[in-house]
């Protein structure tokens, strides 16, 4: 059933729209406090670390140029994924910041090498991991991104979320019930009662 929504969601945009594309994981290779992964012909490298001033985590990102993220928790955890498409000019990067419990996703558009932060995904998988409680997880395993002529839609494929965690105004809704869509670097949440 989890599988099911997700694939009745991209039938339907691929229907609704004349051109449709599904982006893909890109494998990351890690080793210790460095990964590597390639888009198109270009090889980006990762290395985590922290900064020597406030003692935050923080990942530096190359290429063609040099991107660092810092991390506004002193004793974060930082994890992200990257998501490409063969026939598009851009990548996705998701970095999620993780502290006592996942606060989200950072999105970012890779192009011509150069990283433009678009917004939060503020967003957790409302689950439990190996056996331990439910808590507020990464939701990087469960995205799903496909774009349209249109927009690119950004959807998650676990029965339970958590919106804005560790907010004021967080709450816990079924995963099919949320998405986000970007059109122009402009990242919007869409919620379905």
């Amino acid at each position: 059933m989890n599988k099911i929504v997700p694939i009745l969601f991209v039938l339907m945009l691929s229907f609704t729209n004349v051109f449709s594309q599904a982006f893909n994981r890109i494998p990351v290779e890690r080793k210790g406090s460095e990964a590597t992964f390639k888009l198109d012909k270009d090889l980006y490298k990762a290395h985590f670390g922290i900064t020597s001033e406030s003692r935050r985590p923080k990942i530096i990102f190359s290429c063609k140029s040099s991107y660092t993220y810092n991390s506004i928790y002193q004793d974060a955890k930082l994890d992200f994924e990257v998501f490409s498409c063969p026939k598009s000019k851009v990548s996705f990067l998701l970095i999620n910041n993780y502290y006592d419990f996942s606060l989200g996703a950072d999105l970012y558009v890779i192009e011509n090498g150069q990283f433009t932060f678009v917004g939060t995904l503020s967003i957790g998988a409302y689950n439990s991991i190996g056996g331990e409680k439910m808590n507020y997880n990464s939701i990087l395993p469960y995205i799903s991104i496909v774009n349209t002529t249109e927009k690119t839609y950004f959807s998650f494929e676990v029965p339970l979320v958590v919106l804005n965690p560790g907010g004021q105004d967080e709450r816990i809704i079924e995963g099919n019930k949320i998405h986000y869509t970007l059109s122009n670097k402009k990242l919007q949440q869409n919620i379905t009662q």
